[in-house]
């Protein structure tokens, strides 16, 4: 399983310190960035090296709130279905408590947006992959 850490930034909050709720999913994009990179999909210097996916779905479910200055770890796990790429992730807080869970679904397009196949270098990626539970 693939773990990103994030530091909670002030403009991440709201007037009373808690992590607005609008930043979670920028969260797991982060880390999903982070899993793509660490997997040799994507290179940040060749932009042109990232397939084009497009979000199909999301889902979070907020269980606890998170605080400026919190250090979080966001726990990533993939896998494909069918054409579509599969991710979950688990943000946990302070004392390791889970205070939020996601999934997010995608898809690769062209540059027409007509729907592509996985690439193969994704699909043996996600092959590799264990998926150890469901969190959401």
């Amino acid at each position: 399983m693939f773990i990103h850490r994030h530091k909670v930034q002030f403009y991440e909050t709201d007037l009373m310190g808690i992590v607005h709720h609008s930043n979670y999913l920028r969260f797991y994009e982060e880390a999903r960035v982070a899993w793509a990179h660490a997997h040799g999909l994507l290179e940040y210097q060749k932009p042109g090296s990232a397939s084009h996916f497009a979000v199909y779905e999301t889902q979070v479910k907020h269980i606890k709130p998170t605080f400026f200055g919190d250090d979080l770890e966001i726990d990533v796990q993939g896998r494909t279905e069918g054409n579509r790429i599969v991710f979950q992730y688990r943000l946990r807080g302070r004392d390791n408590e889970v205070c939020s869970v996601a999934k997010t679904v995608h898809v690769p397009l062209g540059p027409d947006l007509k729907l592509l196949r996985l690439p193969a270098n994704m699909k043996a990626a996600m092959e590799k992959e264990q998926w150890t539970e469901t969190w959401l």
